[in-house]
């Protein structure tokens, strides 16, 4: 009797929660994007918002929560409810570097986070305002030689990859620059274009139309490869230090006990839409590629990716500022 009592209560509750799987999306879906507007992280943020409201005909909003490198937002993603309607729009600096460059951070990437895909992986240049006669990267260096502290790099975030990749620049290259902070590339990218700062890692879908309305000269680029979109211009290695890379990426995360069904769900329209022609051309055009992959696959790449910055920072000896 008790089995089928049992039985029973499965029969008469499993269409409940099948209709509460199948009914997602039922309102719109929260993305959080830790930075400011105007960075990669918005445009990257943007783009995919736009094509999952189309895919689960759900407006998708998107909500700046910038500050403390990215850890903010990302706190708050992580203590929203597990019910898919919250998402996180990471990136490499709050999610893998952080975690290097703090003794404690308000979450932990590997237990409050159900990883969804990564999106797009970035190419990174150094740019640098006009006004700074240096042309290359040898120009450049010679000139911090000769002026050591007199110039200043805009830093898009604290803990973030270009902070770790500006740190690692100064060092390989025995020079003196002055970090100056931001809460996002696109408060970082103001000041380079004003004069404020001489030169900056960014992130070429930020940076591009000022290098093309030739307001910011391109120094290098930090990738393993040169950029299609600039040609030209030498990586970091070919200007003579060696194994000085770095390539920010982006992934879609939903909060801890997001339930299964949900994050495959998202998953499959996110690898349709980082699988589309239209999806590819556009993150080509910004300077990024499309990424995509399963949620057992972006957790092994972020912890990975943990694991290595960790130890770059340590040997290092970075510390957040």
């Amino acid at each position: 009797m008790k089995n089928f009592r049992a039985a029973l209560l499965i029969f008469l509750f499993f269409p409940i929660i099948v209709f509460a799987q199948s009914n997602y999306a039922s309102k719109p879906i929260k993305l959080i994007v830790p930075f400011p507007p105007g960075g990669t992280n918005d445009i990257v943020a943007r783009a995919v918002g736009e094509r999952l409201s189309k895919a689960l005909k759900q407006q998708a909003i998107i909500e700046n929560r910038g500050g403390a490198g990215g850890l903010i937002g990302t706190k708050v993603a992580a203590n929203a409810p597990p019910d898919g309607y919250t998402l996180l729009i990471g990136n490499a600096g709050a999610l893998a570097a952080g975690l290097g460059l703090y003794s404690t951070t308000p979450y932990n990437v590997l237990e409050d986070f159900i990883p969804i895909s990564l999106l797009a992986d970035i190419t990174i240049v150094l740019a640098a305002h006009p006004s700074l006669q240096a042309k290359t990267v040898k120009e450049l260096i010679a000139y911090a030689k000769g002026n050591p502290g007199k110039l200043n790099a805009a830093l898009p975030g604290t803990n973030s990859i270009q902070h770790l990749l500006t740190e690692m620049f100064k060092r390989q290259a025995g020079i003196d620059i002055v970090n100056v902070p931001y809460n996002g590339g696109g408060p970082a990218m103001i000041d380079l274009v004003a004069g404020q700062n001489h030169i900056s890692f960014v992130n070429l879908p930020t940076i591009r139309p000022f290098l093309l309305a030739g307001r910011l000269n391109s120094i290098a680029v930090a990738g393993a490869r040169r950029s299609e979109l600039l040609p030209t211009v030498a990586t970091l290695e070919e200007s003579g230090l060696p194994g000085l890379t770095a390539s920010p990426w982006n992934a879609l995360l939903a909060p801890a006990r997001t339930p299964r069904e949900i994050v495959n769900r998202l998953n499959r329209e996110v690898v349709d839409m980082m699988h589309s022609t239209e999806m590819k051309k556009f993150m080509s055009d910004q300077g990024a590629n499309t990424l995509s992959s399963t949620p057992e696959e972006t957790y092994a790449f972020i912890r990975d990716e943990t694991i290595k910055w960790a130890k770059v920072i340590k040997e290092a000896g970075i510390k957040a500022e």
